[in-house]
């Protein structure tokens, strides 16, 4: 729904990055491909349960590279995502029409940007713990089989990722739910002003819940009462948000169309799922429910009941609007009705099984479980059923249902005054104007303006020039197959990775010839057509489009070397407990080696500042001059830190000599990665510097570079004390 509604919702005409949009997709479907592959890749694919633990994770439980090839693509998925998610961000920040402010956004797109800050700051963090497995399996190292480090590291790691992604599944369809609360009771939703800060507030305690996964694993008393309270508060923010959307059905004009009885039952299942979750959040009752059907049950009422329900929810009121057809809605009740029975049949009993341990099938019949788990199994097939209910009154409705007005259900938000289903770039008769008097469109001219959007004041901007507005030409300046090529390259270049050099070779040539390919496209100007006409851009008014997306994508890594660094501080500080000694400062790392890269990268962004003076001044020179010597400087830092490499190696510390040497490679080895691709872009840059019309043009670039150098060396700064100096 995102992707469809999101842009209209805010008065896009389109995603503002519509090729890293293409991208996404396919680096999605390449991850998936990836992930499918392992099941052929010989002895299997990954056989260690959704929650990947250690040590089942670990090659000695599970040898098959299978289990490695997984782990490359959940990378690939995360990287996905993250792409996706900073394009969100940066199409509702800097794209909204002209009026629409962030209040007056609908609930289901301030749901999706509290959602793609999650997912920006729990996926990176996801890549590093996978970071950790995959050289563990490919390399050797040991972060998961050493005493340092093992099962409670991994539960860490990941619980930091998995439970902010409870609520990534969450938040869409319960924001939908309070949409369509709104619409088919003909109320504004209630306490607006407050739900919005409810949500950032539980996006935010997400984030410090994780640890109550982890209640038995023989955690500290201190962790486990900290924890116990960060729980209970989580529940604070949804219990106002859920009495918010009962007010707003307080005093309405209900409608029980499907939509909204889709949308009354998620509320209901959720606030079930949400009070058997606070029995959770006590030590001494989560040490009885612990792995147990308890659990289980609590889990669907909140994802499945509140999330997927309201999903449900937003599948028929958007129906006609996706389609131009109504869907039957005799059927969509049936649907609903048997959707609800078989969903308290299925899950409901499951809290009858507190004593049962999940993810077990035989039992004796003594121990009385037998009947409540054949009602179990009733539901199941019930609720199954009822999705083919759907599925055929949607397919059917597709194709022959009767036709549908543009607003059948009295919306009030912009997608039900464009015809449906909507047309390419959503708004055919200009920009809407969001005023207090309702929706004016003001016909779009398109120029070139502020890194090429599409101004709607009639006039050019910044001395811009005119542009085409031909909705022909407009969409074929943004295709490209190059997203499509990246995303095989990157596929067949991880697979290569774990299944032979030939398959490496040729996915690492394929990408880099894509990556060179859409360079050219760019420095020829296709990548720089207008996407939008802008209006509010607050808080962000300041920034570019390209700038704000470095920013959000350095904040994404900020997550992914952060929680790489919290592993080394939980593998320093487990070392003393567990007999083994740290290297002291000197002892196997060249403590002037060290400094004298460190110098050497810094001296790099000195030069990156250097050549965004001398862009702005207009001097050539200076510019290039600057963007060597950042090159030539990082190319150093690279072979010293190769040089580096190869002499401890010499010396006997290897990947898996010990957590200290693990944690030493996988940290200077990513940042490595890093150093080299900003160094693959800087390349780009000096060709772009060297093709513009003028320097100035070139200045916006070498800014966003800039952005990502200096994170680079921020994290540099912090590498060096840690591994060379405690």
């Amino acid at each position: 729904f995102a992707n469809y509604f999101v842009p209209i919702q805010i008065g896009a005409r389109d995603m503002a990055f519509p090729r890293l949009n293409a991208l996404s997709y396919w680096v999605y479907l390449a991850s998936g491909m990836l992930a499918l592959s392992s099941y052929f890749a010989g002895g299997g694919t990954a056989d260690w349960g959704w929650t990947t633990y250690a040590p089942l994770n670990t090659v000695e439980f599970s040898p098959a590279v299978g289990g490695s090839m997984m782990g490359l693509a959940l990378m690939l998925l995360m990287a996905s995502s993250i792409v996706s998610t900073v394009n969100f961000l940066v199409t509702v920040f800097r794209l909204r029409a002209p009026g629409m402010s962030l209040m007056r956004l609908p609930l289901f797109t301030w749901g999706w940007i509290f959602t793609s800050l999650l997912m920006l700051w729990a996926f990176p963090a996801f890549v590093s713990a996978l970071s950790l497995l995959v050289a563990d399996r490919a390399f050797g190292t040991v972060f998961f089989t050493s005493t340092q480090g093992g099962p409670l590291l991994w539960d860490h790691m990941f619980w930091f990722f998995g439970h902010p992604e409870v609520y990534v599944l969450l938040l869409p369809g319960f924001a939908i739910v309070g949409d369509l609360f709104s619409t088919f009771s003909r109320r504004p939703l209630y306490a607006k002003k407050i739900i919005i800060p409810c949500l950032a507030l539980a996006s935010i305690l997400s984030f410090t819940v994780w640890a109550h996964h982890m209640f038995m694993t023989g955690i500290s008393q201190s962790l486990l009462e900290a924890f116990n309270v960060t729980t209970e508060l989580i529940s604070i923010p949804f219990a106002i948000i859920v009495i918010a959307y009962i007010f707003t059905l307080r005093g309405g004009s209900i409608r029980f169309t499907t939509p909204m009885l889709f949308a009354v039952g998620a509320l209901g299942l959720f606030i079930i799922g949400g009070v058997t979750g606070v029995f959770n959040s006590s030590v001494a009752l989560d040490t009885a429910f612990r792995g147990t059907f308890w659990v289980v049950g609590h889990f669907h009422y909140t994802i499945v009941g509140g999330g997927l329900t309201g999903l449900f929810g937003g599948l028929y009121y958007w129906f006609p609007k996706i389609t131009g057809r109504m869907y039957s809605e005799r059927l969509g009740k049936i649907h609903f009705a048997i959707y609800m029975i078989g969903f308290n049949l299925l899950y409901f009993p499951m809290h009858l099984l507190y004593d049962m341990p999940r993810r077990i099938f035989t039992y004796d019949a003594s121990t009385g479980w037998g009947p409540i788990n054949l009602l179990i199994t009733i539901g199941g097939f019930t609720f199954g059923i009822s999705q083919l209910i759907m599925f055929g009154n949607l397919l059917w409705s597709a194709r022959r249902g009767p036709a549908a007005d543009k607003d059948p259900w009295g919306g009030y938000s912009l997608e039900w005054g464009i015809p449906s289903p909507p047309p390419e770039f959503n708004f055919p008769e200009g920009v809407p104007v969001i005023s207090a008097s309702g929706v004016t469109f003001r016909p779009l001219t398109l120029a070139v303006a502020n890194g090429g959007q599409a101004m709607a004041d009639g006039g050019h901007a910044n001395g811009g020039h005119a542009y085409a507005s031909h909705e022909d030409e407009f969409g074929e300046e943004h295709w490209s197959h190059w997203p499509i090529v990246v995303a095989a390259g990157a596929g067949i270049a991880l697979w290569g990775l774990l299944m032979g050099l030939p398959a490496l070779v040729l996915g690492t040539g394929v990408l880099a010839a894509a990556l060179v390919g859409w360079g050219r496209e760019s420095l020829r100007g296709r990548a720089e057509v207008p996407v939008e006409a802008t209006g509010e851009k607050w808080p962000f008014a300041r920034l570019e489009n390209l700038s704000l997306g470095m920013w959000l994508f350095v904040f994404g890594e900020i997550a992914f070397f952060g929680t790489l660094f919290g592993a080394f501080v939980f593998l320093r500080m487990n070392s003393p407990l567990t007999g083994f000694v740290w290297p002291r400062p000197g002892e196997v790392h060249n403590i002037f080696w060290g400094g004298f890269n460190t110098i050497v990268l810094l001296t790099s962004g000195l030069t990156m500042v250097f050549a965004l003076t001398f862009a702005r001044r207009g001097s050539y020179r200076g510019l290039q001059a600057s963007l060597v010597a950042t090159f030539a400087l990082g190319v150093f830092f690279m072979v010293n830190k190769a040089f580096e490499w190869n002499e401890l190696f010499t010396n006997g510390f290897t990947f898996s000599t010990s957590s200290a040497s693990s944690i030493y490679y996988v940290l200077t080895g990513v940042h490595g990665a890093h150093v080299v691709a900003g160094l693959t872009a800087l390349i780009y840059l000096m060709v772009k510097a060297l093709k513009a019309g003028s320097v100035k043009e070139a200045s916006g670039a070498v800014e966003i570079f800039g952005i990502y150098w200096g994170m680079v060396d921020a994290v540099w700064v912090f590498l060096f004390p840690l591994l060379y100096l405690l």
